[in-house]
């Protein structure tokens, strides 16, 4: 490949709202999801129309000429240039390519640790397969006999002990799971630390499809008159991702397309990209950014992490 490659964690902190229109069914404005597997996720290009933004701004505040002039400069060259140019020097890509971030986590109501992160099989193994295909850097999970886990048993924690209620729903834990109760506690602490490996619980895909489907955030939006009652047509319901969600992503950057003799490397693009997300801090490893809509209602307020060498920690 000629790109190199970082993965990025999306924790959500408020609801995260990434619509796909309006719908038929009982949500007027539901959250886009895969067509395959159902799952919400958050497209690429919004990611990276957030970035974008950031990268923007903070040359708009930038009070010194020469480093704004540098910083419009490398959004040009990271993300190309702005749509509808006619210049004859603006026919030329971005070296930064996003990723849609993908569900890896999904914060689920408990009756034991006030909510659980439950995850299946089948997101497992689609990250065992993204991280090897780009050399991400993290050890797999190993998720072998794991896909016959039954609809209502839950593999988890020690700290979890006899029936465990999800929602309304009653699971049991696997008898005889050690080892996989050890990988899945290993592999959610180089994601998410001990806070995450802690609550950690694996579900079957069935499972897992159903509360990604059935349990996510419903709220009601109005319009009032003058009079202060509710508009005729007014009333609407929008889904969305619950804060705690936990979703994975991937950023590629290749050499620079505007400048091809002379640009950043593919390397040096990639770096670029962290250290101004990070505001140039050696240990930072998180950032905020608001994705998807509502932002002016407080939805959508998101933390990226950049993992390094197969840690988040």
């Amino acid at each position: 490949m000629n790109y190199q490659h970082a993965l990025i964690l999306y924790r959500t902190v408020t609801p995260l709202h990434v619509g796909c229109g309006q719908a038929v069914g009982v949500v007027d404005l539901p959250v886009i999801r895969e067509r395959a597997t159902g799952y919400p996720y958050i497209p690429g290009s919004g990611i990276r129309g957030s970035l974008r933004d950031i990268f923007e701004s903070r040359a708009e505040m930038e009070a010194n000429e020469d480093k704004k002039k540098d910083f419009n400069q490398l959004t040009l060259s990271l993300f190309g240039p702005e749509p509808g140019s006619s210049d004859e020097k603006d026919k030329y890509a971005g070296c930064v390519a996003i990723h849609d971030a993908r569900l890896l986590f999904y914060p689920v109501r408990a009756d034991q640790g006030v909510f659980v992160w439950i995850t299946c099989p089948l997101a497992l193994q689609r990250f065992n397969r993204d991280n090897n295909a780009f050399q991400l850097g993290f050890a797999d999970c190993k998720t072998k006999g794991l896909e016959k886990i039954a609809d209502d048993k839950f593999l988890g924690p020690e700290t979890f002990t006899g029936s465990l209620h999800l929602e309304e729903f009653r699971f049991s834990s696997t008898a005889d799971a050690a080892i996989g109760v050890q990988n899945l506690a290993e592999f959610a602490e180089k994601i998410g630390g001990t806070e995450l490996a802690s609550r950690a619980v694996l579900v079957s895909n069935r499972s897992f499809y159903h509360f990604v489907n059935y349990a996510t955030m419903l709220m009601q939006h109005n319009t009032l008159t003058s009079a202060k009652t509710v508009k005729d047509g007014a009333l609407f319901s929008i889904e969305s991702l619950p804060p705690e969600t936990i979703l994975y992503g991937i950023i590629g950057a290749t050499r620079e397309r505007r400048d091809p003799k002379n640009g950043m490397a593919a390397t040096a693009a990639l770096t670029s990209v962290k250290t101004f997300l990070l505001e140039n801090k050696p240990d930072a490893k998180n950032a905020y950014l608001h994705l998807g809509g509502k932002e002016s209602t407080g939805l959508g307020l998101t933390q990226l992490t950049w993992a390094t060498n197969g840690l988040t920690k």
